[in-house]
């Protein structure tokens, strides 16, 4: 059983530290102003689903940093796995060409060799199973300065609206109480009669201004608004085509192009378990040439 206390540990060095969380707020407070334009205006009614969907996707330059810095990372990560394991990924090869002329050439299937060649290339996908976990631990170190970035975006522009739209509403106030005082003034220095109002024309104003909607309301960023999200590309899930291309992007083979020795072997070792359940008994064993003339003792 798994102790509470063996999972606090780890879950706190998860979470993003203050200082890395602080900068990339402090970012996103000062780049608010120039990528207000490009962030739609909520309606005062609150943000429907449709105004949230629309939302663009923006890259600027603190983005572009994050991308780069977090694809910088996995790619070392990558190219040292390559490098420290350059002695196994050589001794796979040449077991795989043993693999394939034991079983494509010789048509002798060997259990044994099998198993050898199974515990090298798990040795390999269990060590590129833990740098994929790493290259997907900083991608989502990388996503989290990102929501930071983007949560201070987008908090500072929607308060910044909110404040001239407090503004505008006082001003527009204050014109009222001016205008008023104006038509009482005239109205004493010119001793006009006052303009019957019934109670309802009298409460008109005041529900008018209870009723106006709350400029804006408040809503957080939406979740799948994070503009230069970082993940990992396809090859990271296919870590055996790096036993292949080095890590590069793998490319369609031309139709008359031979299958590597090491794409054969793979495939001999995923699917001999399955091969021999789903025949059956397995064949005997063909004897080899020099012992068709000795006689069964």
């Amino acid at each position: 059983m798994i102790a509470t206390d063996q999972i606090r540990g780890p879950a706190r060095r998860a979470r993003l530290g203050r200082v890395t969380a602080a900068r990339a707020r402090r970012r996103g407070r000062l780049d608010a102003p120039g990528l207000r334009p490009l962030l739609p205006v909520l309606p005062a009614s609150g943000p429907g689903p449709g105004a949230l969907l629309d939302l663009p996707e923006i890259v600027t330059p603190f983005v572009m940093e994050t991308r780069a810095g977090a694809l910088r990372a996995v790619g070392q990560l990558r190219s040292r796995l390559l490098r420290d394991e350059r002695r196994a990924i050589i001794r796979i090869h040449a077991e795989s060409v043993r693999v394939v002329t034991q079983y494509d050439v010789r048509d002798e299937p060997s259990p044994a060799a099998l198993a050898r060649y199974g515990a090298m290339v798990g040795a390999w996908r269990a060590d590129a199973e833990v740098c994929r976990a790493r290259a997907a631990a900083l991608t989502h170190e990388a996503n989290q300065r990102l929501a930071c970035y983007w949560d201070a975006v987008w908090l500072t522009v929607h308060t910044a609206r909110a404040e001239e739209h407090r503004r505008a509403e006082e001003r527009r106030r204050a014109e009222l109480r001016r205008r008023e005082a104006e038509l009482r003034r005239a109205r004493q220095q010119h001793r006009l009669p006052p303009v019957g109002r019934t109670p309802e024309a009298a409460g008109a104003p005041a529900r008018a201004e209870r009723d106006r909607p709350a400029y804006p309301p408040f809503a957080a960023r939406p979740a799948h608004w994070l503009p230069g999200r970082v993940t990992l590309d396809d090859t990271w899930d296919e870590v055996d085509a790096w036993l292949l291309t080095g890590g590069a992007p793998a490319q369609d083979p031309p139709p008359d192009a031979r299958t590597p020795a090491v794409a054969r072997a793979l495939e001999i070792l995923d699917t001999q378990s399955h091969r021999g359940r789903a025949g059956g008994p397995s064949a005997p064993r063909p004897r080899h040439a020099a012992d068709q003339g000795r006689g069964t003792p």
